[in-house]
């Protein structure tokens, strides 16, 4: 197994880690805003990387390692892993954070698949695998984006990029107080019904810094909602990661740099 360094870039800055024995260690954030930024970092966690997997919020076309665009990292678009592989002479992974969390399900111990993963933070980010494990693409190049989905809420619709993300739980906060959490963990299950009815996953993970902070206040209502599912679509297990560097471990996979197995 090679070690090398992983590197997650999302709304909330950027977080690097070394992976060490199929291991992502010494996660710390690094302050970056250019290529050479990016490779210095890497080259400050392994001089000598065996590989780097990089997740990046925004449509990510994989198997050209191209960014098409992100509004977290824009100076990221365009050719990415030819960029920094020059840069640490090393072979370089770059993939959507969506599917970074997916890939994090296959480090998940007793896992059943299909599986689909749903990242709640500053952004939405979706991922989905197949009944054996594997990445399911759109039919376009680039990655999953369920950001504009519409979103049923008491006051309307809104879209799931901003009724789930941090804006939208922040306008919850200062309109309901702590009467929030509550009312958007039941945005969440509904949201959750439509996406299992479409994907019929036998896991769902939902992970990000909201469900980190939110914590057991979404647990009740999204198992309430997921209740109202057609008898005709199976129930699946919702698995809630305590982490917020979930999408590490899932570029550690995509990288090469970590099996698919318990974490």
């Amino acid at each position: 197994m090679r070690n090398g360094v992983v590197v997650d870039m999302g709304g909330s800055g950027t977080r690097i880690g070394a992976v060490v024995d199929g291991r992502v260690v010494g996660v710390h954030g690094a302050p970056v805003a250019t290529a050479e930024d990016l490779a210095a970092a890497v080259l400050a966690v392994d001089p000598s990387p065996g590989g780097v997997g990089v997740s990046i919020t925004g449509w990510v076309d994989a198997d050209r390692g191209v960014v098409e665009t992100s509004r977290a990292a824009a100076w990221a678009e365009g050719r990415l892993r030819d960029d920094l592989s020059a840069l640490v002479d090393a072979p370089v992974s770059v993939i959507g954070d969506g599917d970074a969390h997916a890939l994090a399900l296959t480090r998940l111990p007793g896992v059943e698949f299909g599986g689909i993963a749903i990242s709640l933070g500053t952004t939405v980010a979706f991922g989905a695998l197949d009944r054996h494990g594997a990445l399911i693409h759109p039919c376009g190049r680039a990655g999953w984006d369920l950001g504009h989905w519409r979103l049923v809420t008491d006051n309307g619709t809104t879209e799931v990029w901003w009724g789930l993300g941090g804006h939208g739980l922040y306008d919850l906060e200062r309109e309901h107080g702590d009467g929030a959490a509550e009312i958007y963990a039941y945005r969440l299950g509904t949201f959750l019904v439509d996406a299992v009815q479409l994907f019929r996953p036998r896991t769902v993970l939902l992970t990000g810094g909201i469900v980190v902070g939110l914590g057991e206040a979404l647990h009740g209502p999204v198992a309430e909602q997921l209740r109202g599912l057609p008898v005709s679509v199976a129930s699946p297990r919702v698995v809630y990661s305590p982490s917020r560097d979930t999408a590490l471990f899932g570029a550690a996979v995509a990288a090469g740099l970590a099996l698919p197995t318990g974490w």
